[in-house]
């Protein structure tokens, strides 16, 4: 099954990919890479992995969409719009200290620079863009994480392992479809509101039938 918590974190990491493709720093004087860097939501384990990105997510609140009201089909399943706060966490990881700031800096570029930008970001555009969860980005603020340096490696040896981090905050919303609880296109969705723009009846299309939405008496 699909869930928003792998979905938020496989989108971040295509929008660093899609970012990295065309523009990804360049080797460094003292033998660094001139590949891009391994992007993924699992930590680098192999020699051949570093420098990455490892891509993680921090949830802060989960919970439904609106108040005082219940949403059911015809078969009386529960259906609910939900609604999440967090923030994606990217914490660069590579074997020299000038690697990972030079990586670190790239990618403040590709994030929070870009989105100050008149020109479009790949990064922006892939997050916004996702058809299973909507969110919003907050490119104003970068807040620090993982900042460390030590000796050992997953292979073995003893070289030092540089690691600087940053999070972004993030807000978003899914739906689930009520039958199999997975998450449903937000474009598949159809939602009918009234003119004071509460539902006194919303209908949503959904792939496994019409889901009927009924506020409180």
């Amino acid at each position: 099954m699909t869930g928003y918590l792998r979905t938020i974190k496989t989108t971040a990491v295509q929008a660093v990919q899609q970012s990295f493709t065309s523009r990804y720093p360049a080797p460094d004087s003292g033998g660094g890479t001139s590949e891009q860097p391994f992007v993924s939501v699992e930590y680098p384990v192999e020699q051949a992995e570093y420098p990455a990105v490892w891509v993680d997510f921090e949830t802060s609140e989960l919970r439904t969409v609106g108040i005082a009201y219940t949403q059911a089909d015809a078969q009386n399943n529960a259906y609910a719009r939900w609604r999440f706060t967090g923030h994606a966490v990217f914490t660069i990881v590579a074997l020299t200290s000038n690697e990972c700031d030079m990586i670190y800096d790239q990618m403040i570029s590709m994030t929070a620079f870009a989105a100050q930008s008149s020109f479009p970001s790949a990064f922006r555009q892939t997050v916004e863009a996702a058809p299973l969860v909507a969110s919003v980005w907050s490119f104003d603020t970068v807040e620090p994480r993982a900042n460390a340096a030590a000796p050992g490696t997953p292979w073995g040896t003893m070289e030092v392992i540089y690691e600087r981090g940053f999070a972004l905050q993030v807000i978003g919303e899914f739906v689930t479809d009520p039958y199999s609880q997975a998450l449903v296109e937000l474009s598949g969705i159809d939602v009918v509101m009234s003119m004071e723009g509460f539902p006194d009846t919303t209908v949503i299309q959904l792939p496994s039938g019409n889901v009927i939405t009924t506020p409180p008496d």
